[in-house]
């Protein structure tokens, strides 16, 4: 039975602004190592599952970027969403998809804006989970031992050790708890009871379209009738004109009764905002991260400066704000207002500026 992975790349990264733009979302930035974050995923599931053809599933605004990118870096497979629809219609879909292409497989879903180091000890957690799924017919999550209390993150609350070797131990999951308070967090980091849901999954083909018919049967029947339609343009369009939207942890996972931890070794993180670069990238003794070109930074204090231009940044004595500059715009936030960028983003869309810088 082939793995094959799925890759999740849709959504703009509003949250990334003014380095993001529709036109070229997170997934398709470079904010550690040498290539974009959609280059580092393909390459990762690839390698984890045995040299399967990646599914990617993307948006019609980036889709072109995201060819662009993945140009001459092995064959992938592509479903490009007319509208974004969250992850259940995706993964529904792919799932028919796959059984359409290769009769059964077990399916390794990823997202393209995830931070995952090293990949060894990944593949060695992606082996567990395979085989957990494949031989338990599981639902299987991978999840993330807490490093701080994080109230951005779901929570994985774990039942009884099943299994485990190579690196990375499986437990039966008890729940889920959606972005919990500060007290909660701190206590779920304090356990070896709670684990973040890093929102990647292993399951079979069969298993998964059997949690969609049985919790989602609307979802079901139209993925189903995309796949009667071969999967052509105008059906892919027809699917997520009808399908509700929803994500898969609401639709699916909250429901499903059969469902398997897998705790790994390896360093992960969601790259979901410019707050994350204090964790990927080494903040120096005043707890500052300065990255990109022509940096100058001095007695700055638990922030955060970046530079995309060709022009000289000079941050001098900041404490707590995140400067980030590119050809033709900067944003300048107080570190604790990041969570809220989107509002603002909003408002600064209302003055009427350049289209471009959307």
């Amino acid at each position: 039975m082939k793995t094959i992975p799925l890759v999740l790349a849709g959504g703009k990264g509003e949250r990334f602004w003014p380095l993001s733009r529709s036109s070229r979302p997170k997934q398709l930035l470079t904010l550690f190592g040498t290539k974009t974050m959609i280059e580092e995923t393909v390459g990762r599931v690839r390698s984890a599952s045995g040299n399967s053809t990646p599914l990617v599933v993307t948006g019609r605004d980036c889709a072109a970027g995201i060819r662009k990118a993945l140009r001459g870096g092995g064959s992938y497979d592509c479903i490009v969403e007319p509208v974004g629809k969250n992850t259940a219609p995706a993964i529904a879909l792919a799932a028919a998809w796959m059984e359409k292409r290769y009769g059964e497989a077990v399916m390794l879903v990823a997202s393209a804006d995830h931070a995952i180091a090293p990949i060894d000890k990944y593949a060695q957690a992606v082996r567990v989970a395979v085989a957990a799924a494949r031989d338990t017919d599981s639902l299987v999550v991978f999840g993330i031992a807490p490093t701080r209390p994080e109230v951005g993150y779901g929570y994985i609350h774990l039942g009884r050790r099943i299994a485990g070797s190579l690196g990375a131990a499986c437990f039966q999951v008890k729940g889920f708890v959606e972005k919990p308070t500060l007290p909660v967090a701190k206590r779920y980091a304090a356990s070896t009871t709670y684990l973040w849901n890093s929102g990647m999954f292993v399951w079979k083909t069969s298993v998964i379209l059997r949690e969609f018919e049985r919790s989602m049967p609307e979802l079901h029947r139209l993925a189903l009738r995309a796949a009667r339609r071969g999967f052509t343009k105008s059906a892919i369009d027809a699917f997520y004109s009808e399908c509700e939207n929803q994500s898969i942890d609401y639709g699916i996972m909250e429901k499903a009764s059969k469902i398997v931890a897998v705790r790994g070794s390896f360093f992960w993180d969601d790259i979901g905002s410019w707050e994350a670069m204090s964790r990927i990238h080494q903040p120096n003794a005043r707890k500052t991260v300065a990255f990109g070109s022509g940096v100058f930074e001095a007695e700055c204090k638990n922030s955060i400066v970046y530079n995309a231009s060709s022009l000289t940044v000079a941050s001098i004595g900041l404490s707590d704000t995140v400067i980030v500059v590119t050809p033709d715009a900067v944003l300048a936030i107080a570190r604790p207002l990041l969570p809220h960028v989107k509002k603002y983003l909003a408002q600064i869309k209302q003055q009427k500026f350049s289209p471009k810088l959307f």
